[in-house]
């Protein structure tokens, strides 16, 4: 059947089938007769390749209205988990069903679109040369039902639901694979022998012809929220929209007018005391709506634009200011957009884009204007493409230029490669910057990943892009190689050992601490897991801590040792739960009074379900670090005997298809204490030094609950309660209680949000 299938054209379905299908999840229409038909799967995580234990059944047509997909499941009765969840809540142990199609045919990405047995819905992208990404949301139909032995998902995407390139003829060719999730042996079962996470996946998709259908499409979400702080008195009353217009040509236009931040979604709450900027994913609709030609990014190490940069909180100079007070009372942490444009264009072998975003002037500080250019041309299996942003800051009149020239090669389904020119221009100051990376599988269960990374001193991308750090030399060797084929009396179902080697120095050969680290990860056949690693790091130098200090540019740092466990428990039906310990240690300073510099870690979770409308999880974390150092000013360091604990508390709990009801609370509790002052020369060693190091405490809340009410697909009503705060305190010594008790009665803000948004 698969072979046949490899090259099958969907010539059928002309007008006497045209009529809509009702998406009920009973596939009783007379189109499903004749539908494609697909029922051989894989196990493809774990990568067994073994035929699928259950049988699924699977049939594909198309029609002017898109592309419909309808999975048919066998399993027991008492085998199908159906707990309610987030939309694109990803992992979720529940039965599962999803397609992912390349729309285009090129290779370059393919939207993911899938739905638990509870009806909830996810869909997201995977990109060529990433891992998938589940931000966007898309508009499509999906409906789930169960029955005696089996249950039923009946998929309707629509061709307006992304941008598609403007084909001539009346075929389209596309490519296109379907999966499923087993809850019992938690396996994702594939029809095409893949999975997203698998760097050939693209690849590895079908390919299939289709009637070459255009539609027109517009939508827009006009929004009214109110938001008031009952800390700092803010009130405010907003009105904005969003417009959506898909041509059907290839061509899309994407305008936001005074979009809202609101309040619906809290960021993670992440402690950094480093000389690098954490990353935080953007949350707004908006900014992931039809933005992968835009998504150019190597891992967490850069990204050429970062949403979030618009709207971030403006430059102040209040000292200067006539009226200081005003404007310190002024400042606020984001500013107001005035609007964001975005137009999009695909053609045959070529993807253009242009993206522009202005910011608000407000009292005492002026907004930003924010400008980008992208173009991507496909040649075979090679694509180029060329991305211009340019920032203009109006208040302090400063203007930066980055241009990037992107090469993708996919030799083969072995072997690809990725090449980025950078330069950067700002205010006259120019800089360079290069990335060049392989990933080869000489089989389908070995990997082999090289990377170089060159960025100079003077390369600056942080304007509108995200860059972990500049004046940056890398190199970096991965490799990993998987078994499947144990024995029926072995309780082991996969092993992956993967090994990797890091390089990295500043431009003028100051060597970081070398690492080489290997991982070992087990699935079992009870479906737990448990990953072991061990971590080793040569001597070398700190090069970020002093902040770039030109007179004492680094801090010499003594090799270390570290290794980390990992154990993720078996489904027990109604709750869960997993575990982490880690440890580190490194050798005695032998220039100051050092006792050998130790890390402990220990993290317990779980997960509970006592129906299937709720989910109670939670985290406690808990780091211990001795002679932990930290860079005070200049050459001054000061190290701690440091002990952080983390609590997260979350609960999802659902009401029908309508209403959510969610609590996110993340408390953390820091304590330095025992701090011994100390001075580096210029050699980078340190010393024992006499300046008054005072221990300190910072205790941070993040707590929200949050009201969702679904209107129709892609309308809501939100109500929000947030409240948290940050209090840092170098003065009383505080216990532990205090700490996470502190920020919680003294909040720097607590918010009250009400939010309608609705969609036409």
């Amino acid at each position: 059947m698969n072979k046949s299938l490899k090259y099958l054209f969907l010539l059928f379905l002309p007008s006497a089938y045209s009529q809509s299908i009702e998406i009920d999840a009973n596939l009783n229409e007379a189109q499903w007769e004749n539908a494609i038909v697909i029922n051989e799967y894989y196990e493809t995580v774990p990568f067994t390749l073994l035929p699928s234990q259950v049988k699924t059944e699977t049939r594909i047509f198309s029609n002017e209205n898109g592309i419909y997909i309808g999975f048919t499941n066998f399993q027991d009765n008492e085998s199908m988990l159906s707990n309610k969840s987030m939309r694109d809540e990803v992992p979720n142990n529940v039965e599962q069903n999803g397609v992912a199609i390349d729309f285009d045919g090129d290779g370059l990405k393919a939207y993911m679109f899938f739905v638990t047995l509870a009806n909830i819905q996810g869909d997201g992208i995977r990109p060529l040369g990433g891992w998938p990404e589940f931000d966007w949301d898309g508009d499509w139909k999906v409906r789930t039902n169960k029955y005696d032995g089996y249950w039923v998902s009946e998929f309707l995407i629509p061709w307006d639901v992304v941008l598609m390139k403007s084909i001539d003829g009346p075929k389209r060719n596309i490519k296109i694979t379907t999966f499923r999730y087993y809850s019992k042996t938690q396996s994702w079962l594939n029809d095409t022998k893949t999975s997203g996470f698998r760097t050939n996946f693209l690849s590895s998709l079908r390919s299939i012809n289709v009637e070459n259908y255009t539609k027109r499409k517009l939508n827009y979400f006009p929004y009214v929220s109110k938001t008031y702080n009952s800390v700092s008195g803010f009130n405010e009353n907003r009105v904005g929209t969003e417009v959506f217009l898909n041509t059907g040509t290839g061509k899309q236009i994407n305008l936001t007018l005074n979009p809202d931040f609101g309040q619906a979604e809290s960021d993670e709450v992440i402690v950094n005391f480093s000389a690098q900027e954490t990353f935080y994913s953007e949350k707004r609709a908006f900014f992931n709506e039809n933005q992968s030609l835009f998504d150019l990014s190597h891992y967490d190490r850069y990204r050429i634009i970062n949403t979030r940069r618009i709207g971030a909180a403006s430059s102040y100079d209040c000292d200067a200011s006539s009226d200081k007070d005003r404007c310190n009372d002024a400042r606020k942490n984001y500013t107001d957009i005035d609007f964001a444009l975005r137009y999009t264009q695909k053609n045959n072998n070529n993807d253009v884009g242009i993206f522009v975003a202005q910011e608000s002037d407000e009292s005492f500080t002026k907004g930003k204007n924010f400008y980008a250019l992208r173009s991507k041309s496909v040649f075979g299996k090679r694509s180029v493409g060329y991305f211009l942003t340019h920032v203009v800051d109006n208040f302090k009149n400063e203007k930066a230029t980055i241009n990037v020239i992107d090469f993708t090669n996919v030799n083969s389904n072995k072997l690809t490669l990725y090449t980025d020119l950078l330069s950067s221009d700002k205010e006259g100051v120019s800089g360079f910057g290069l990335r060049s990376q392989f990933v080869y599988k000489p089989s389908s269960l070995s990997r082999r990943s090289g990377s170089i990374l060159y960025f100079e001193d003077s390369f600056q991308l942080n304007d509108f892009g995200y860059l972990k750090k500049n004046d940056w030399f890398h190199v970096g060797l991965g490799s990993d190689v998987t078994k499947v084929d144990f024995s029926k009396s072995s309780f082991i179902k996969e092993r992956k050992i993967g090994t990797d080697f890091n390089y990295d120095s500043d431009t003028s050969g100051n060597s970081n601490p070398t690492q080489i680290k290997q991982e070992y990860n087990f699935k079992f056949k009870d479906t737990s897991s448990f990953q072991g690693s061990w971590d080793l790091k040569t001597s070398g130098k700190n090069t970020t801590i002093t902040r770039k200090n030109v007179d004492f540019p680094f801090v010499k740092r003594n090799g270390s040792f570290s290794f980390n466990l990992d154990y993720e428990s078996p489904s027990y039906g109604t709750w869960e739960y997993d575990w982490r310990i880690g440890y580190e240690t490194a050798d005695k300073y032998k220039t100051w009074s050092s006792e050998g510099y130790e890390r402990r870690f220990a993290k317990i979770a779980g997960s509970l379900y006592p129906v299937e409308d709720f989910k109670l999880s939670w985290q406690f974390r808990v780091r211990e670090e001795d002679e932990w150092l930290n860079w005070i000013d200049s050459n001054e360091l000061g190290v701690y005997d440091l002990t952080q604990k983390i609590i997260s508390i979350n609960a999802n709990w659902f009401k029908g298809s309508k209403h959510e009801i969610r609590l996110k609370s993340q408390f953390v509790a820091l304590e330095a204490e025992n701090p011994i002052s100390l001075i580096l020369d210029k050699a980078g060693y340190l010393y024992n030094h006499n300046s008054n190091v005072r221990p300190f405490t910072d205790g941070i809340t993040s707590f929200q609950i949050r009201y969702k009410y679904e209107i129709v697909p892609l309308s809501y009503i939100y109500i929000v309660y947030t409240k948290g705060g940050r209090v840092y305190d170098d003065e009383n010594e505080r216990n532990t209680s205090d700490v996470f008790k502190d920020p919680w009665d003294n909040p720097d803000n607590e918010i009250f949000s009400l939010k309608f948004r609705l969609k036409y």
